[in-house]
């Protein structure tokens, strides 16, 4: 009788500590979306839905750190049907397309009728994270009712930029909004803190007449606003725009987009340029193009970077022949050298010198690889296996 007694006094303990750890932790059921929503139909609440991987170190910062925060916990347990899936494993790699997934984690909330009302995406702390939590069940907020009264009036400044805010938050497509609102504005009402405040919101396109309106007159959205921002906008855009191209390796639109960057009179765009010409031509393996651009730019964007400089180099050493341009190279590393001392530059420099069959050189770059990591007490076996090499031939 007291066994069973005992029994009976440790499962009613261990389920009051059950349910007492559960109301502080944010526990995600993996259940699908589908079974969420007839779940929410039941319970009379809406979904908090978390789209994550599991290789995303924000996503598990969230779960580990963020849900188990009692006052996290105790929110979204009272307000939603929580519910989590990896946008990469099963149903989650099509789901991840149709719901417009580009970064984790993305939290999307939907009431019972399955329709989305509310996202954003990224790491947060507990108070900002109960701080959205609040502003999804507040109707004024949610992406329906933005939605509606930007329609009702797409000229509506005020409504139209509250509601790219909201989409853009989520990580959703605002382009169609922000060219209907613009329609409706002449040139001469562009220049206003509202216009300025959609341009720097909503405007991606290079060719965009307010994109193009807002580069002959910085100095006039400059005393709207700052310096700062302006620029700021002005090279958002033209890094997204040489990002995509790079990406689809277009070589029809990337040099005429190109040309037309080059002519914004901004300090940094020259050297913005010559990154992306950098990416571009090694995405096509147009290596006579890569030496051309590194050989002229080189010393002027990226002197004082070894670590490019070193990168730079390597590329050299496997895809360049012609001798001049692997003198130069080791003049790069060499100074990367300066900058600081590494084992691996020199070993580079060595491999350089090997390519140019300069056995001294590169014996001397070995041996000073293998000094430099017995002096630090680290392994020097490359450096060794390169000064056979070198001895041998």
């Amino acid at each position: 009788m007291k066994i069973i007694k005992y029994i009976f006094v440790l499962v009613v303990f261990l389920t009051i500590s059950q349910l007492l750890l559960a109301q502080k932790t944010l526990e995600l059921k993996e259940i699908g979306l589908n079974a969420a929503i007839e779940l929410s139909k039941k319970e009379h609440k809406a979904i908090f839905y978390m789209a994550y991987a599991s290789w995303c170190p924000h996503c598990n910062y969230m779960k580990i750190n963020i849900f188990t925060d009692s006052t996290v916990a105790s929110f979204y347990n009272k307000n939603y049907i929580c519910v989590g899936q990896d946008m990469e494993k099963g149903d989650g790699i099509e789901l991840k397309k149709t719901l417009e997934i580009s970064s984790y984690p993305t939290f999307i909330f939907y009431d019972s009728t399955g329709t989305q009302i509310y996202r954003y995406a990224g790491e947060l702390k507990a108070d900002g994270f109960i701080a959205e939590g609040r502003n999804a069940l507040y109707i004024h907020n949610q992406l329906p009712y933005l939605k509606n009264q930007f329609e009702k009036d797409v000229s509506n400044a005020k409504n139209c930029l509250e509601y790219i805010r909201a989409l853009k938050k989520g990580g959703l497509t605002y382009s169609k909004a922000v060219k209907q609102y613009f329609v409706t504005q002449k040139e001469n009402d562009l220049l206003s803190e509202t216009n300025w405040s959609i341009i720097a919101n909503g405007i991606t396109e290079i060719n965009s007449r307010e994109f193009q309106y807002l580069l002959k007159h910085q100095k006039e959205y400059a005393a709207i606003t700052s310096v700062e921002r302006v620029e700021r906008k002005i090279y958002a855009v033209v890094n997204t725009n040489l990002t995509n191209l790079v990406s689809f390796r277009d070589s029809i639109n990337y040099p005429i987009v190109r040309n037309e960057i080059a002519a914004i009179s901004l300090s940094r765009i020259d050297s913005i340029l010559f990154a992306y010409d950098m990416l571009y031509y090694e995405s096509l393996n147009n290596w006579p193009l890569f030496q051309q651009a590194t050989m002229l730019n080189v010393e002027k964007y990226n002197w004082n970077n070894y670590f490019q400089l070193n990168k730079i180099a390597k590329i050299y050493l496997k895809n360049i022949n012609d001798k001049n341009a692997l003198n130069k190279a080791i003049f790069w590393v060499k100074h990367s050298i300066e900058l600081y001392k590494q084992y691996d530059t020199y070993l580079l420099a060595a491999k350089l010198y090997i390519k140019l069959e300069d056995k001294k050189d590169a014996a001397e770059m070995a041996l000073k690889a293998r000094d430099l990591n017995i002096e630090y007490g680290f392994d020097h076996d490359d450096a060794d296996k390169l000064l056979e090499e070198i001895q041998k031939n």
